[in-house]
């Protein structure tokens, strides 16, 4: 190519040597065929080189997301060995749906409240399995659903600006051509190149890989058709053994919102719900990693329950100092705060209804999603109330329940306030 154009132009210039233009002398006429010259032989040169470095980049972007599948995202773990309760029974469970079979065929949903360490937990298990497992964490602080995109991006190592060469560059700015120009969600992009090298990934392993979206609560708060879509993508291609999704939530109303839409037919059922630590395991932990005497560990479980950050927020405070008594009056507060939004204390709104509702759950310690339900008239008001961090909905079994030991600790407080039936007789003696 280099050559058939040095002939061309020499051969052109030479040819028209004779020719001279008019009014420029013999030296400025073989001063210019020279600068033209020279111009052409550099781009002749620039161009096809400018071609082949943008392609090049362009293939090695692929390749670093290709890797990045294969590898899988391993994320990093931010507990510390001596705090850390690993709950093996549940990432074994956690890992078996991270290692499908190539005829694996739906996704999955697993959910927990807040505090309950299910994030530390799935990325415990996404680590210990690796390779083809994508983890993707909504980030708290996102304000709009851009930043979901740059952080999906993030994690598949996917560069969103192809590697567009500066001749191409140049001439769309010439030409006003801004056909190429890619015009769609960071997230939507970035979940095509996800998909593109899941088709690469099972074509070398004969396995689907696994991609997780944590804290789809968020995402939900910022854009719910976003989550539609996701749901639909991950039920299209459980059916084409493609990949397989996993969704993580904080809170009922997703798995609601998830079981409502057609595209849950192939979700697996039943969810997988992360809970509490059991009572042996949270006197292990406080009394063996945190040495806490085995009498005031019981007054801190008795207090918080199993919810895992609680307990360490609790033993804290203990081991800092602080009497039982202030960290008691410490959790009832921040409690009572809940109850003030959730318009639950007295001459409150939901007052009555709470109350009722209350009064049940401490006779049953849970009741049906359908009994739960039947409390209201209005579904905004059910919905309202369900949502408000004093209830817990729990998709796995369909039930309700108190949203922590915390919360059912303030009200055996102030049973006087909750309490329907009176507190005190009047007895008339003759």
């Amino acid at each position: 190519m280099f050559l058939t154009l040095h002939l061309f132009f020499y051969f052109y210039f030479l040819t028209n040597s004779s020719s001279p233009l008019p009014h420029t002398s013999s030296a400025e006429e073989i001063f210019g065929s020279i600068v033209v010259y020279i111009l052409i032989s550099i781009l002749s040169i620039f161009i096809p080189g400018d071609i082949i470095y943008a392609w090049g980049k362009n293939k090695y972007n692929v390749y670093l997301l290709n890797k990045t599948v294969k590898k899988g995202t391993r994320p990093k773990i931010d507990v510390s060995d001596d705090e850390f309760v690993p709950r093996p029974l549940v990432v074994d469970r956690l890992k078996k749906i991270l290692q499908p079979n190539k005829n694996h065929s739906c996704y999955h949903v697993v959910c927990g409240e807040h505090e309950t360490g299910k994030t530390t937990l799935i990325r415990n298990a996404s680590r210990e399995v690796g390779q083809g497992v994508i983890y993707v964490e909504i980030p708290a602080d996102a304000e709009d659903i851009e930043d979901f995109g740059i952080a999906f991006g993030k994690s598949l190592n996917f560069a969103f600006e192809e590697r567009i060469s500066f001749m191409s560059q140049l001439m769309k700015k010439v030409l006003g051509d801004t056909n190429g120009k890619d015009e769609r969600p960071k997230w939507k992009r970035a979940l095509e190149a996800f998909k593109c090298a899941s088709a690469v990934y099972k074509a070398k392993h004969n396995k689907p890989s696994v991609i997780i979206y944590d804290n789809i609560s968020k995402l939900v708060n910022m854009n719910p058709k976003v989550l539609d879509t996701l749901q639909d993508d991950a039920k299209m291609n459980a059916d084409h053994r493609e990949y397989i999704a996993i969704f993580v939530s904080s809170e009922g109303s997703v798995p609601r919102r998830m079981e409502s839409r057609s595209s849950w037919s192939r979700a697996k059922k039943p969810i997988m719900e992360i809970g509490d630590l059991d009572r042996k395991t949270s006197m292990e932990y406080l009394v063996k990693k945190r040495n806490i005497k085995e009498e005031d560990a019981e007054k801190l479980h008795d207090l918080v329950g199993g919810r895992i950050v609680e307990l360490k927020t609790v033993a804290d405070d203990f081991l800092a100092g602080q009497t039982f008594e202030v960290i008691k009056q410490s959790i009832l507060d921040e409690v009572e705060k809940k109850f003030q939004s959730a318009q639950l204390l007295p001459n409150d709104p939901y007052y009555e209804v709470g109350r009722s509702l209350i009064s049940d759950l401490l006779k049953f310690n849970e009741l049906s999603f359908l009994v739960f339900k039947k409390y209201f008239d209005k579904v905004e008001e059910f919905n309202e109330v369900l949502g408000s961090n004093i209830f817990s909905y729990h998709p796995e079994k369909n039930i309700v329940t108190f949203q922590s030991r915390s919360v059912e600790s303030y009200i055996r407080e102030n049973a006087n306030i909750f309490n329907k039936s009176p507190s005190f007789f009047i007895i008339e003696v003759d």
